[in-house]
C-alpha cells in the first residue's frame, strides 16, 4: 500500500481553502525576505483529532513568522553635559552674509569662442 501524496490532502482539506492560504502566504512570506534580506519563515500545523468509527478530524493551522523589518536610526551627538543633539557641539557656526547684486547669467566654460567655433 502506497502512501496518498500529501499535496491531494491540501487540494481537499477545507475546500482548497488551507492550499490557497499556504500560496500567498508563501508570496507574502518571499517578498518580505526579498525586501529585508533576512530569513523568514512559514510553518503548517496538521492536527488529526479521532471522532470514531474509523473518522478523524483534521485542522490545520498556517503561521507566517516574516523578517523584522530594519528601522532607521539618527544620528546624536553627545554634548559636554552628555545630552544628545543633532548639531555636532564641536562644529563652529559659519557666519551668513547677504550677498548683494542679482544673478548673473551662466558663462560657458572656455569662452565665448570655444562656444561659437562649437556651434559652427
Amino acid at each position: 500500500m502506497t502512501a496518498r501524496p500529501f499535496m491531494d490532502l491540501l487540494r481537499e482539506h477545507r475546500n482548497g481553502l488551507t492550499h490557497d492560504e499556504l500560496s500567498d502566504a508563501l508570496q507574502e512570506l518571499v517578498a518580505a525576505v526579498a525586501e529585508e534580506r533576512k530569513a523568514g519563515t512559514l510553518t503548517l500545523k496538521i492536527t488529526v483529532k479521532p471522532q470514531g468509527d474509523g473518522a478523524v478530524m483534521v485542522m490545520d493551522e498556517v503561521k507566517v513568522v516574516p523578517p523584522k523589518k530594519t528601522k532607521g536610526g539618527s544620528l546624536f551627538f553627545v554634548t559636554p553635559e552628555n545630552n544628545l543633539q543633532r548639531q555636532d557641539p564641536r562644529q563652529a557656526d559659519l557666519p551668513l552674509r547677504a550677498i548683494s547684486g542679482g544673478e548673473e547669467a551662466p558663462r560657458p566654460i572656455g569662452g565665448t569662442a570655444a562656444v561659437a567655433g562649437a556651434l559652427a
